[in-house]
């Protein structure tokens, strides 16, 4: 937005004046401190103005053909010199003609004979008014300028997160796609419940089921993060579950997590010096077999860190996992997870669940959920239908987390057989 009158050092006056010894006078009252330009008439003055962009003009009223007047209300009534101020100079000194000059949008009213200080004070006032005024317009030019530059750049950012967000959105469809069906579980556990709810729009925790003649296999991951970074893993995590249990019939539960150890270490390139990634995940798998009593059998149950919980009569036994991760640069592709053989009798109730839960802050004094709280949650729960379950512990999380962030993704899973 830079004018003529932004580029110069001095500030320019143009004196308007058809008496040369006027334009003398004031030229060299005015010259040392200003840039002086000068017109002998208004169609001058007009085409100068036009060209020089002075700071101010000082105009005279009485000249030939064209006056003061006309000229003051040519300049006001553009756009481009609206703005730049007139002292009219004059010895007009009637009322009338003062009323006149201030209606055509003059800035001040210096009769002849001047006084030199006055008429100094006068240009110096309204030259400063005149600064002040054009930096005014130019922080608001810039300030317009950066507003639309930001309207710009929340514009694309806007466009860029709504496509993120429907790509995103479009990835936990994908996800969705690789949970279980909830009626192909029902029919292999009617009594049954499933927790998911992924921190984002989609998550690092999932629950796989496979079945096949011997029995079926429930494993619940707990992959690295959440969000896209976490869901990414659990395509790794999914795949290779698929390839264990159905390429490679494996259907024990401790050669199922060591197998899915190497696999997502493997694939991530983690086993090398040059892995530019450190991910992994904890997990929980049970065998349940085909054929079983429905009073009472037993499953095999092997966990990474993750552990299975077992409430029978207001009692909670916790069946730990061994404590190691799988796919981890560290993790030890030589370890040999431990089987647990679980007996399980009718009513009992299984669970298990990711630290999504037991990580979760709440409360006033911002402390995790915990696991004491979770099986607490459990033992007030026992007894009640599946269904009434899930909603009981969404309750009791939901009561802790108030108004905190969830800090991670939540994945818990219920069932028993045989009934209450």
């Amino acid at each position: 937005m830079n004018t003529n009158s932004e580029k110069r050092k001095k500030q320019l006056i143009l004196i308007v004046d058809d008496v040369p010894i006027n334009l003398e006078v004031l030229d060299s009252l005015l010259g040392e401190k200003y840039d002086i330009a000068v017109a002998i008439s208004g169609e001058q003055s007009l085409e100068l103005v036009d060209r020089i962009s002075p700071d101010l003009i000082l105009l005279d009223i009485i000249m030939p053909e064209m006056d003061g007047f006309e000229v003051c209300r040519r300049l006001k009534s553009s756009d481009k010199t609206k703005e730049i101020p007139i002292i009219f100079l004059t010895g007009k000194t009637e009322t009338e003609d003062v009323i006149k000059g201030f209606e055509t949008g003059a800035t001040d009213y210096v009769t002849k004979p001047f006084n030199t200080l006055e008429l100094l004070a006068r240009v110096h006032t309204h030259l400063e008014l005149k600064r002040s005024r054009d930096i005014q317009r130019e922080l608001i030019f810039r300030l317009q300028e950066k507003t639309r530059e930001v309207e710009k750049a929340s514009r694309i950012v806007a466009t860029a997160n709504k496509n993120i967000t429907e790509s995103i959105r479009y990835a936990k469809m994908i996800q969705l796609s690789l949970l279980p069906n909830p009626d192909t579980i029902k029919s292999f556990l009617p009594e049954s419940f499933f927790i998911w709810m992924p921190r984002d729009i989609v998550g690092g925790d999932f629950i796989f089921c496979d079945y096949f003649q011997e029995g079926f296999i429930i494993a619940l991951i707990d992959c690295t993060g959440h969000g896209v970074p976490g869901a990414f893993v659990t395509m790794i995590a999914s795949f290779g579950l698929r390839k264990i249990i159905r390429d490679q019939g494996c259907h024990d539960p401790a050669r199922i997590l060591s197998q899915l150890s190497f696999i997502v270490k493997t694939t991530l390139q983690q086993d090398t010096g040059y892995a530019l990634s450190n991910d992994g995940l904890d997990a929980a798998v049970c065998f349940i077999p085909a054929h079983k009593n429905s009073d009472s059998f037993s499953l095999t149950f092997a966990g990474a860190n993750l552990p299975l919980y077992c409430l029978s009569n207001g009692e909670v036994i916790t069946v730990k996992g061994d404590r190691q991760s799988l796919g981890y640069k560290r993790s030890d592709l030589g370890f040999n997870f431990s089987n647990h053989t679980v007996p399980v009798k009718k009513g009992m109730m299984l669970y298990m669940a990711t630290d999504g839960i037991t990580d979760q802050l709440g409360g006033e004094k911002r402390c995790r959920f915990g696991t004491e709280r979770f099986k607490q949650t459990l033992r007030a729960i026992d007894g009640h239908p599946c269904e009434k379950q899930r909603e009981l512990i969404l309750r009791s999380f939901e009561a802790h987390k108030g108004d905190s962030m969830q800090v991670d993704d939540v994945t818990v899973m219920g069932f028993r057989f045989g009934g209450q």
